[in-house]
């Protein structure tokens, strides 16, 4: 397994462009994996979707589900399929597949914008994550000077307040009040302890949610925070106002 792992990142550098796999196409390279029996319930129901790319040696298969996506992949051979991660030696990079984005289903998921810039940004990013406090600390002023930030929340579950700290910054009734809540909750403000919403607007908050939890998947987020440019690529927030 080690030396299929190295030959698979060995080779990954060399790629091209990936291939997208037909709906048909992609159920049956799932049915040679030893997890299609436990998932295929799902799938037949619609819980999880998948979608997969051709590369030279193996496919990788996505699979969204409401709380996230994983990636896995299979040889070409269809003789073996890892579960994990695998890492381009030349670039240092995850090898994700690089499916078109449905830009309608990422708008719909976006709450608020701010920034004066003339170029996009998307932000997925949750209140309560510490690594979205250090981007506010670091990038804040840049990103408002340079860009139009699109901020879709995505309080993630294993933070316990990061719910209701959404909630707070969603009662904002425009975008410069929700972009001013999110950014004093970030740098540890406590307000949004006070604010207990009524359940006509959780039940409207949770709508939102659920789209910027749709948004999020399209645009294959691992967590938070996760940027991506006009384009809808993926950008390494610390590079950010970095001269190269």
């Amino acid at each position: 397994m080690k030396k299929l792992l190295l030959s698979l990142a060995i080779a990954a550098s060399l790629f091209g462009a990936d291939k997208l796999l037909s709906q048909k196409q992609t159920i049956e390279i799932l049915k040679t994996t030893p997890i299609y029996s436990q998932i295929q319930p799902l799938l037949k129901k619609g819980k999880i979707k998948a979608k997969a790319t051709e590369k030279e040696d193996f496919y990788i298969i996505e699979l969204q589900a409401p709380r996230g996506n994983i990636n896995i992949f299979v040889t070409k051979d269809k003789k073996y399929t890892i579960l994990g991660r695998v890492i381009d030696n030349k670039t240092k990079k995850l090898i994700q597949p690089d499916f078109p984005k449905n830009a309608e289903v990422i708008k719909k998921g976006v709450m608020f914008t701010f920034g004066k810039g003339n170029k996009d940004l998307y932000l997925v990013t949750d209140p309560e994550c510490p690594f979205c406090r250090m981007m506010e600390k670091q990038k804040s002023n840049f990103l408002e000077k340079n860009y139009k930030v699109h901020v879709i929340l995505m309080p993630l579950p294993f933070h316990k307040n990061a719910k209701a700290m959404s909630y707070y910054i969603l009662a904002g009734k425009t975008d410069a009040e929700r972009a001013k809540r999110m950014r004093e909750v970030l740098r540890g403000s406590n307000e949004w302890k006070k604010y207990n919403p009524t359940p006509k607007e959780k039940a409207e908050f949770e709508k939102e949610l659920q789209n910027a939890q749709k948004a999020a998947n399209e645009l294959q987020a691992r967590g938070t925070p996760s940027v991506y440019d006009e384009n809808f690529k993926p950008i390494e927030w610390p590079t950010l106002g970095v001269k190269k």
